[in-house]
């Protein structure tokens, strides 16, 4: 290994060790790492954020802090902080809680399953930021703890990522696929509904029946934005708040890029008076942000200085005797570490091209294994750090390493299980 990888190495795994342990803040942790990364270059001249070491490529440290995923979680914030002044979430929970009552288990199936079916048509981000107001509004109501019910809806979001073409990794692997050597086909809208749909519905089940058993109940010294309502909560007004989120919805459906999308939404709510500029600060979860921003570094640092490439290297050399499948599992598990280590939005960028390449050098049909990896992408069950929708609702659950990996660890088993069973199924592998 070079000093750069030993330096990258040691400076993402301390502070992460150190979470896993309860012994540091997962916010504080990504901050850390973004500043010794940085510090690494700009005082030790190492070649981490760009080839030449120079300082001024320190600024890779904080790119986090400009990357469309953070104006989006701002964003969204806002437009789903509009919809709680307003009463929207209110409403959404109880009309959940009509259905669910006051039992756990139906209110996780509800939640999930809602969770699922948004983000088949939506970003994953916007699925779970949109009903955390009304399920934060549910466990007040309630009395449930927050911890029982916020990761299912996490994981919901996740699943339903994995059967539609609209999540953000499957359309960065699908885009990847053409600039390939040599050049592929894009995937289509519907190529990932067949194994993805497998494993949402056998993941789905599995959070449904495990999730009430399996976590914590735990009370959390969090607490949310909560604004004061109006003197009187006028239709119109609840009306309007939900008009915009749904017109900065069907823009990005429809191409607009989804950070301009959300941020157009929040600036209207913003000019409009729907809320004022003090009540948009006090909305926005800087805890979360922080974290996203700060982990974004780390996807950077890897790539840079050759670990994921070695890794990647290392898979393909290791699951070369067990053929197509085999191509299949080294791809996943891999890319599941990746998206554990730079979060699950940035792993298409250095995961994706792995896959490819060596589906191409085995001669295996490369689609399956494009589609392998951006599922994995997904598959973000073992950690909060591994997608800004589990950082989103880690804050008020006041979730640790260990709550995920604990129901997270049988769900990636089942995942893994189902993938292989859909490829064979659906794509002959």
């Amino acid at each position: 290994m070079t000093i750069a990888q030993v330096y990258v190495s040691l400076t993402v795994g301390a502070p992460l060790i150190l979470t896993a342990a309860n012994r540091l803040r997962a916010d504080y942790a990504a901050l850390l790492i973004a500043f010794g990364l940085g510090v690494g270059q700009a005082l030790f001249g190492l070649p981490i954020f760009n080839a030449h070491g120079d300082s001024a490529g320190a600024v890779g440290a904080i790119n986090g802090f400009g990357q469309p995923i953070t104006i989006t979680l701002i964003s969204l914030f806002i437009l789903t902080g509009t919809l709680e002044k307003y009463g929207v979430a209110r409403w959404i929970a109880n009309r959940i809680l009509a259905l669910g009552g006051r039992s756990l288990g139906r209110l996780v199936a509800l939640y999930t399953l809602a969770a699922a079916a948004l983000s088949l048509i939506l970003n994953t981000v916007a699925a779970g930021a949109l009903l955390l107001p009304s399920a934060l509004q549910t466990t007040r109501q309630t009395g449930i703890a927050p911890s029982k019910l916020l990761m299912p809806l996490s994981f919901g979001t996740l699943l339903g990522g994995c059967a539609t073409y609209f999540t953000t990794a499957n359309i960065i692997t699908s885009g990847l696929l053409t600039v390939a050597n040599p050049p592929q086909a894009p995937l289509g809208v519907l190529d990932f509904t067949p194994v993805g749909g497998l494993i949402a519905l056998a993941g789905i089940a599995y959070v449904i029946v495990m999730a009430p058993r399996l976590l914590p109940e735990r009370g959390s010294l969090w607490q949310p934005a909560v604004l004061p309502q109006p003197a009187s909560l006028t239709p119109r007004a609840a009306l309007l708040s939900v008009l915009i989120l749904s017109l900065s919805i069907s823009a990005a459906i429809l191409g607009v890029p989804t950070y301009l999308a959300m941020l157009g939404g929040a600036l209207v709510t913003l000019l409009i008076g729907l809320v004022t500029a003090e009540e948009a600060y006090r909305l926005v979860e800087w805890r979360t942000i922080f974290l996203v921003a700060g982990m974004y570094s780390v996807g950077l640092a890897l790539t840079q200085t050759g670990i994921a490439a070695a890794l990647g290297r290392a898979m393909v050399s290791a699951v070369e005797p067990f053929g197509a499948l085999g191509l299949a599992s080294g791809v996943f598990w891999l890319t599941v570490a990746f998206a554990h280590l730079m979060g699950g939005q940035v792993t298409p960028l250095v995961a994706a091209p792995i896959a490819i390449s060596a589906a191409l050098q085995f001669g295996v049909n490369v689609h399956a294994i494009a589609i392998t990896a951006a599922i994995a992408c997904s598959t973000a069950y073992l950690s909060p750090m591994a997608h800004p929708v589990n950082m989103l609702v880690t804050p008020p659950a006041d979730y640790r390493f260990s709550d995920f990996f604990r129901l997270g660890s049988g769900l990636t088993v089942l995942c893994y299980l189902m993938l292989l069973i859909g490829l064979r199924l659906f794509w002959r592998l």
